[in-house]
């Protein structure tokens, strides 16, 4: 039994930011509900409770059903039928009914809406996608805001840039449904709904996609999907098997690295997310397969999720099932990849790992201070590792900012550390300059082990805080360089 609003009247559900800021990790229950014509129609046992609530005690306080309408419905009447429909509901509150988020939408379903964003199916397409909708809207309609509709999922007629007459019936599709959803009256009224990008893909929507109008401000939110690069996360005979800069060989994975995650993350927090209009990532994951890198994997999974975090962006993992992406068991719910849920976890951690507070910075190789060349206070004054002596050059300032994101101010003169001009490149130094803001002030700090931390510029979240060379030499530069876990990368903060 869902939980439903007393009385008559229906209050304004909160806007999709406030929503959005409750989900901290989503699941997707993949190849099930969306199978052709049956729950259990491409291999998976039908969804269970007990599967649910292993999800959630995994850390999961949201899930993603993708769900299929059109072969459970009469093609006259288009009415859905009414067990799939309770069926539907049912699996809805297996996750509803302890406080997790749900995203609902309309999956591939046979590909009647999601292969044919094309004149020629506009109409007919339309129609049905608003009945659809209406039914589906309808027996939610008392649902709270825990409650998400997506409208479709990966709509496209090819996989390249979407004609003129593909983004104008894609999108029409998104207009479809949100006025369908709002038509229901109730809660749907002030629902957060989701629509999609052409094939849910981030560069199309930042060039292409225009919001629906909708009968009620800030209660939309975007889709996008991510599995650059192909040959890594999807292809099942692809040759790119490590991927990361702390994981060669890379000669066969030779883009999508860590400067691409962060571009391109970066792009969709400008166009939508510091416009007031959340995103999330609906799919994303990795096909383990022979000769892959576990432990490249992982990062991978735990460098996505971290930087979805800093841009502000909500994951969905891709789990279908199948041995190959599975994070839980089907049958009785057992976690099966406690590593990679483990990295998702880490790297979505919206957790203050250090108090604010006044520290000395140690090297773990070295045993050396973080220091400011000389003591100087001007702007682009060097920094380098120095042995400790206690003096206010050493010492630096934490302040957080969320997320695990710091501003960190050097004692003696007030100023930010920072990779300077902002470059993304080995080998860019680091110095202090005033504080101003901006992403190359502004520090991620992650556990290693050993009670040591990384410290990543958000400017370039694939690098770290390095002492060049490895030198344990007073007065050795300090610079950023890519991620490899080496000592020389990693820091003990430390009372002064």
């Amino acid at each position: 039994m869902a939980f439903l609003l007393a009385g008559p009247a229906f209050a304004q559900l909160p806007p999709a930011q406030q929503v959005a800021d409750q989900i901290r990790i989503g699941w997707n229950v993949g190849n099930t509900m969306e199978a052709i014509c049956s729950e259990t129609a491409w291999g998976n046992p039908a969804i269970t409770q007990q599967l649910i609530t292993s999800v959630k005690a995994a850390g999961f306080n949201a899930i993603r059903i993708p769900a299929a309408w059109d072969c459970h419905a009469n093609q006259a009447t288009q009415t859905i039928d009414a067990a799939w429909m309770a069926r539907v509901k049912q699996v809805v509150d297996y996750a509803y009914n302890q406080d997790m988020y749900v995203v609902l939408n309309i999956h591939w379903d046979g590909g009647w809406l999601e292969e044919h964003p094309l004149y020629s199916y506009q109409v007919a397409n339309n129609q049905k996608q608003r009945n659809y909708w209406t039914q589906i809207a309808n027996t939610f309609r008392n649902y709270d805001q825990r409650v998400l509709f997506a409208g479709t999922n990966e709509v496209h007629a090819n996989y390249d840039t979407p004609t003129t007459e593909n983004n104008t019936v894609q999108q029409s599709y998104n207009q479809t449904f949100v006025d369908a959803v709002r038509a229901t009256g109730g809660n749907n009224a002030s629902r957060t709904l989701i629509v999609q990008t052409y094939n849910t893909n981030m560069q199309h929507g930042i060039n292409f996609l225009n919001m629906p109008s909708d009968s009620i401000a800030n209660r939309l939110m975007v889709e996008v999907h991510f599995y650059d690069p192909y040959n890594y996360t999807l292809d099942p005979a692809g040759s790119c098997l490590y991927w990361g800069s702390p994981y060669p060989p890379q000669s066969a994975c030779s883009w999508a690295q860590e400067s691409y995650v962060d571009s391109l993350f970066a792009q969709v927090r400008s166009k939508w997310v510091n416009n007031g209009i959340p995103v999330i990532i609906g799919e994303y994951g990795v096909a383990f397969r022979s000769g892959m890198s576990r432990p490249s994997r992982e990062y991978y999974l735990e460098y996505i999720n971290r930087a979805a975090r800093v841009n502000g962006l909500k994951t969905f993992y891709w789990d279908n099932g199948v041995a190959e992406f599975a994070l839980f068991n089907r049958s009785n719910g057992a976690v099966v990849d406690w590593g990679a849920i483990d990295a998702i976890k880490r790297g979505a951690d919206p957790g203050q790992i250090i108090a604010n507070g006044t520290y000395k910075v140690i090297a773990r190789h070295s045993s050396k201070a973080l220091d400011v060349s000389g003591g100087n206070t001007a702007e682009g004054a060097n920094v380098v590792q120095w042995t400790y002596g206690g003096g206010n050059n050493q010492r630096w300032t934490f302040t957080h900012l969320g997320n695990n994101v710091y501003r960190i101010t050097g004692v003696q003169s007030g100023k930010a550390l920072e990779v300077a001009s902002t470059s993304t490149a080995n080998g860019t130094n680091v110095d202090i300059r005033t504080y101003t803001g901006a992403n190359n002030q502004r520090w991620i700090i992650s556990a290693t082990s050993g009670g040591f931390y990384r410290l990543t510029p958000v400017s370039s979240t694939g690098s770290a805080l390095d002492v060049a060379g490895v030198s344990s030499a007073n007065g050795a530069n300090v610079h950023q360089w890519a991620w490899t876990g080496g000592n020389n990368q990693q820091w003990a903060i430390q009372a002064p």
